[in-house]
């Protein structure tokens, strides 16, 4: 919760996240949950410097599958990223290394739907979970 905190100070980083429909799809913690954190995330995508996409099941297999990548740009302009799977993360920052995760992370926002068209299908999802947590 402490590193939230930069995002609500007076010049919070610009922060873009492309997600896999499976995060949506998948009822971690049952509904109740599922509504919470579905409501956190459309409270974070209203904010003016982010921008929230999702990777939907009909594009198929897409470069970012099986794992998370973070790309971070420093305030010398440098980007250094990392990578994480299940059990493990690589750091990386090598610019060969960087330009390939950096071309990864730009096909996947290429496949993805728009941000409204994402905030939509969040909002669908929201739906379904309210739905299931009133019955």
């Amino acid at each position: 919760m402490r590193r939230q905190r930069i995002f609500h100070g007076e010049t919070p980083p610009y922060y873009w996240a492309i997600m896999d429909e499976a995060a949506l799809k998948r009822p971690v913690g049952g509904a109740a949950c599922m509504v919470e954190q579905l409501e956190r995330l459309l409270r974070a995508a209203a904010r003016s410097r982010t921008t929230v996409q999702v990777l939907p099941f009909a594009r198929g297999a897409h470069p970012m599958l099986g794992g998370g990548l973070t790309l971070m740009t420093l305030k010398d302009g440098a980007t250094v990223a990392l990578v994480e799977s299940f059990d493990s993360g690589e750091g990386a920052d090598s610019p060969k290394r960087v330009v390939q995760l950096t071309d990864r992370f730009d096909l996947a926002r290429s496949l993805a739907l728009t941000d409204d068209e994402s905030i939509e299908l969040v909002r669908r999802y929201l739906k379904g979970y309210e739905d299931d947590d009133d019955s």
